[in-house]
């Protein structure tokens, strides 16, 4: 059952000819219980996405959807946000030492929007915080509560942060990068959690992120950005396995494969830098880049189906097309 759906969002800074583009048109959905991962380069949007879903643009942001919905509540109405975000729907910042608040305890920053949301008394919200915060994997809790965001570590923070978004049991997190900042062990041990919560509470995760050695780890769809827009959608198995797009096939050709990749080979690279999404923006954002570019790629791109799961924005005739 789809629980989340965005229908042709854009996000722009300032207006005219000096605009900038930062999403465009992107459409996707999320099932209930599903992890869907999105993924593109720095820059590419994801942020932005997760943000424009969430209503906490930047003031001069102006967005712009056709539908931006969970479940029958609609998003884009002041009462409807209000009264899903924190509550049905949750995020976990990409930083968690700048996302929580360096001036109160952990407990007060973790009950506030139980409280809120719930009504709760002040000791039913505290032994909420301590649930959570044991159910995350955090040794003395109570102890925990009393302490402020400098005196826990990299790893810690981000458990707090995990553990403050699912006080209040949503049905959707938004996960904007949360092992960006942590060391391969402990993004190891906070995938493994995720994983864990999801199986448990039965949450639809949007997980958004650079590394597609992660996405491969835990994904069940994914939505491939460049520029601001989706490229590529599909289950994690055809993106890997069989990529349409020349985005999604230079971004794997990036990573080593188990099995495929030799010893010492050297790894893909994408020449160039993401365009600047400045102005109009006409045919496809990826062709100054793209080792497979034609003519037809300098004017619209059909967006289509190309399989039986799977979207992709590319030419008929295009010779990744042909060969897949």
């Amino acid at each position: 059952m789809t629980l989340l759906t965005v229908d042709n969002l854009s996000v722009d800074f300032g207006r005219g000819a000096k605009a900038l583009h930062a999403v465009r048109g992107l459409s996707f959905s999320v099932a209930e219980g599903e992890t869907l991962c999105i993924v593109g380069e720095s820059g590419c949007g994801k942020s932005m996405t997760s943000l424009a879903i969430m209503d906490l643009l930047p003031r001069i942001a102006r967005r712009s959807v056709d539908r931006l919905t969970m479940g029958e509540t609609d998003l884009t109405r002041a009462a409807g946000i209000r009264a899903v975000r924190g509550n049905q729907m949750a995020m976990i910042f990409q930083e968690p030492m700048t996302a929580l608040n360096p001036a109160f305890p952990i407990g007060d920053q973790m009950t506030e929007a139980y409280i809120h949301h719930t009504g709760a008394s002040a000791g039913v919200a505290r032994a909420r915080a301590i649930e959570m915060l044991a159910e995350v994997g955090i040794a003395s809790p109570e102890k925990r509560l009393g302490q402020y965001p400098h005196q826990l570590s990299g790893g810690l923070r981000q458990r707090v942060m995990i553990a403050m978004a699912l006080m209040t049991s949503p049905k959707l997190l938004i996960a904007d990068e949360p092992t960006t900042a942590l060391d391969v062990t402990i993004q190891a041990q906070i995938l493994r959690l995720l994983r864990d919560l999801q199986k448990r509470l039965g949450i639809a995760i949007i997980f958004i992120t650079h590394d597609l050695g992660l996405v491969s780890r835990i994904a069940d769809r994914v939505v491939v950005m460049y520029a601001g827009t989706r490229v590529e959608e599909g289950t994690a198995a055809e993106i890997f396995d069989k990529p349409r797009h020349p985005y999604t096939r230079a971004l794997i050709d990036c990573i080593p494969q188990p099995g495929k990749t030799e010893r010492g080979a050297m790894l893909g690279t994408i020449p160039g830098v993401v365009p600047a999404m400045v102005g109009e923006v006409r045919g496809c954002a990826f062709r100054t880049r793209c080792a497979v570019a034609t003519p037809l790629c300098d004017g619209a791109i059909p967006k289509r189906r190309a399989g039986s799961h799977s979207w992709v924005c590319i030419h008929e005739t295009s010779p990744v097309e042909a060969s897949a």
